[in-house]
């Protein structure tokens, strides 16, 4: 995933020209279809600053304010450090009968999944080149996503893992679709992206994880 994930809580901010898509997203989102891409990742509101201390009227207090305030911005630096992010917690090992996954592109990795910046993986093709479902699944999603996905596709494989497909030049399947292993799916483009690449994502249970750890191993 230049699959930059903006990934913030609720419907995705599209263009008034996009109405109608953002009603289509708007039902994938009650449907929990489209929610997976959405992982909230906003940031807390800055805590108000604590009022300024009233000075003193006796010159004896001000030593006894000034001793107080030295300790405050350490208080204050401590408590205002980003909690851990919860796509940096050491993922579980893949079992191997969940390697069995597909590359969708014969292309080259120029972006790998990290957890944090990149949600996915990144491969880079010429304008055209297939792009391929990586395991058997229905399609639940198949038109221009949240802004900065570009022309997207999901499918459903099972109740567990469901796979995302963006900055597709054309769509070559419909939602509701069922699709094979292997089935080309979409033409690779460069649809809200700075070169032309496929932004490969895998959700299991909801969850970005890594997908070169489910890529089946060559026969």
């Amino acid at each position: 995933m230049h699959f930059k994930p903006h990934a913030e809580p609720g419907l995705p901010d599209l263009p008034p020209s996009h109405s109608l898509i953002s009603h289509r997203i708007e039902l994938a989102l009650a449907s929990g279809m489209l929610g997976i891409l959405l992982i909230g990742c906003a940031s807390k509101p800055a805590p108000a600053p604590a009022p300024a201390s009233k000075k003193s009227a006796s010159a004896k207090h001000v030593p006894s304010a000034r001793k107080d305030a030295r300790p405050a911005p350490e208080r204050r630096s401590r408590s205002s450090e980003p909690a851990p992010s919860a796509s940096s917690t050491p993922s579980a090992p893949v079992a191997k009968a969940e390697r069995n996954f597909l590359r969708p592109s014969n292309g080259t990795v120029i972006q790998r999944f990290n957890g944090r910046n990149s949600k996915g993986i990144d491969f880079a093709g010429s304008e055209g080149d297939p792009v391929i479902a990586a395991r058997d699944g229905k399609v639940v999603y198949s038109a221009v996503g949240p802004r900065g996905y570009g022309q997207l596709v999901m499918i459903k494989h099972d109740a567990t893992f469901v796979t995302a497909y963006a900055h597709n030049s054309k769509l070559l399947v419909k939602e509701g679709q069922s699709v094979k292993r292997g089935q080309v799916i979409a033409h690779m483009g460069r649809t809200e992206a700075d070169r032309v690449k496929l932004h490969f994502e895998l959700r299991r249970n909801g969850n970005a994880v890594d997908p070169a750890a489910y890529f089946a191993s060559p026969d």
